[in-house]
């Protein structure tokens, strides 16, 4: 009679789905001054039905060189893409699937080179946060960005989407980390289907939201492929030649 099927399912997606088609009762907001336009596009396509608009926000109207010019190819890429994706190898092996030894030396570097960009004016708070779904991963980063002795890098907040929920960075670096194709349901189970059939994968949603000015994601492109919302997400990116292959 509440409409209650699954104890995931929480009392607003049951209002919802009770009353979608009244309008009286349900209204989206649809203008939002956190993404820029670039990384929004994405997520409002996907999950939004298109209707979501920037305020805009000064941040939301900058622009970013074509080119960049600093002789790194991961600098350039920060300098010049608002979203990027970059295909990691898979490890040959590893003490637990939960580890991405790979992933979590590209994101050490990527928070490395954001500092050296933004070192001016770099706050733990404000600048950069990462975003993966293992706490044995968190621990991992943690560790390898230690190694660079730079002090401030050390109170950025690495942790999972569901703790970053409600938060922003400028800069949001999303580690996938999963290896084996068991993995993917994990990834993957948070899903949300509205009346009219369109699913909303909440974990993707949401770390794909926290970023202000660049969303720089890190995964193994053949394994993510394998799930359907995924498959779109590189294809988009690399549409926009925003995607890069790292060999191992």
């Amino acid at each position: 009679a509440i409409m209650l099927t699954d104890c995931r399912n929480s009392l607003f997606e049951r209002l919802l789905r009770r009353y979608h088609d009244n309008g009286d009762v349900v209204a989206m907001l649809d203008h939002q001054g956190r993404m820029h336009p670039a990384i929004a596009e994405f997520p409002n396509i996907a999950f939004y039905h298109g209707r979501l608009k920037a305020v805009p926000l000064a941040h939301q109207e900058a622009t970013l060189p074509e080119h960049g010019n600093s002789g790194d190819l991961l600098t350039d890429m920060l300098l010049t893409r608002r979203v990027a994706f970059i295909d990691a190898a898979k490890p040959a092996t590893t003490t637990s699937d939960k580890v991405n030894i790979i992933e979590a030396e590209i994101i050490a570097g990527l928070v490395r080179r954001i500092y050296d960009i933004e070192k001016a004016t770099f706050d733990a708070d404000e600048t950069v946060g990462v975003i993966v779904p293992y706490r044995n991963q968190t621990a991992t980063v943690r560790k390898l960005i230690d190694r660079y002795g730079i002090d401030i890098l050390h109170n950025i907040t690495i942790d999972t989407v569901e703790r970053f929920q409600g938060s922003q960075r400028k800069y949001i670096i999303y580690g996938f980390t999963v290896q084996e194709y068991y993995q993917l349901n994990f990834l993957t189970s948070n899903v949300y289907e509205e009346p009219d059939g369109t699913v909303i994968d909440r974990k993707l949603n949401v770390a794909m939201t926290r970023a202000e000015e660049h969303l720089v994601m890190v995964g193994h492109a053949p394994l993510l492929e394998k799930n359907p919302t995924f498959r779109r997400l590189i294809g988009f990116v690399k549409e926009r030649e925003g995607s890069i292959k790292m060999e191992g």
